[in-house]
């Protein structure tokens, strides 16, 4: 990078930091991301317009669509292990016991249960994804279905989905926000 194109960076990130991200200055800075991260972060973009805090790796929405915060990160193009390809982390709020978390938790590692704050955040590769994680943890919590029975549930949803049938569990969240 040329000195010019740094300070330049350097003054969009400045920018960024201290107010709403103007998506020109945002998309600058994905400019420089891996090819799975530019694609995700230009998809939330188009869907939730400018993100409100941009750093060399990571965008930030706080309340747009169902979710208390949505980040994108900057990740390797490299596979080293599964988390490698969660680039999305959506946050809702949704209040559980520790017993209630520990199920959640069982269910997946990609839910990360915040029992203080009320929250729980999904990692995945696309939105969809995380909707899937979230309504399926709010059926274990409810009671609705066991751990088990959501993981065979996640697997043969995502299995459908590549068959090219839809499901009703990507489209959105369903339960109420809370």
């Amino acid at each position: 990078m040329t000195n010019l194109r740094a300070a330049a960076f350097g003054v969009l990130l400045l920018l960024a930091a201290c107010s709403g991200v103007p998506k020109k200055a945002a998309n600058v800075v994905v400019d420089h991301w891996s090819r799975p991260s530019v694609d995700v972060a230009r998809r939330l973009m188009d869907l939730y317009g400018a993100p409100d805090d941009a750093t060399p790796n990571k965008l930030t929405w706080y309340g747009k669509g169902p979710w208390l915060r949505t980040v994108v990160w900057n990740r390797p193009q490299v596979y080293r292990a599964p988390r490698d390809f969660d680039l999305v982390v959506q946050t809702v709020r949704y209040d559980v016991t520790r017993e209630q978390a520990a199920d959640l938790v069982a269910f997946s590692n990609a839910l990360v249960v915040d029992v203080g704050r009320g929250e729980i955040s999904s990692r995945a590769s696309r939105e969809e994804v995380n909707y899937l994680n979230l309504n399926l943890a709010d059926e274990v919590v409810r009671g609705v279905r066991s751990v088990d029975d959501a993981k065979v549930a996640y697997r043969r949803i995502l299995d459908l989905t590549a068959a090219g049938k839809s499901s009703p569990y990507l489209a959105e969240l369903r339960f109420p926000r809370r």
